[in-house]
């Protein structure tokens, strides 16, 4: 699976676990030892555009998620999550 989400974009890296501490301490050097102040700026420009995108669906997200909680579903799944039970959606 992570070599899909790899081959796909998701994920920029797919790493064998035996291996994965090495290649982000390589990864963490390497921005330790870049252009601290072009990193900072990238992080800036970066933040701000998902800070506006957060704001801009914020309200309907969290509109979506009240109905979502009042459907039938989320109640199954309540009563499933007591009972202890996997929830079976119908």
């Amino acid at each position: 699976m992570a070599k899909d989400a790899e081959r796909i974009g998701l994920i920029n890296y797919a790493v064998p676990l035996d291996e994965l501490d090495a290649r982000v301490n390589a990864f963490v050097q390497q921005l330790k030892n870049g252009a601290t102040a072009a990193i900072r700026a990238t992080k800036i420009s970066v933040n701000i555009g998902l800070k506006q995108l957060a704001h801009t669906v914020l309200e309907t997200s969290t509109a979506l998620e009240q109905l979502s909680n009042r459907s039938p579903e989320h109640r199954l799944a309540v009563e499933a999550m007591l009972r202890k039970e996997p929830p079976v959606y119908r």
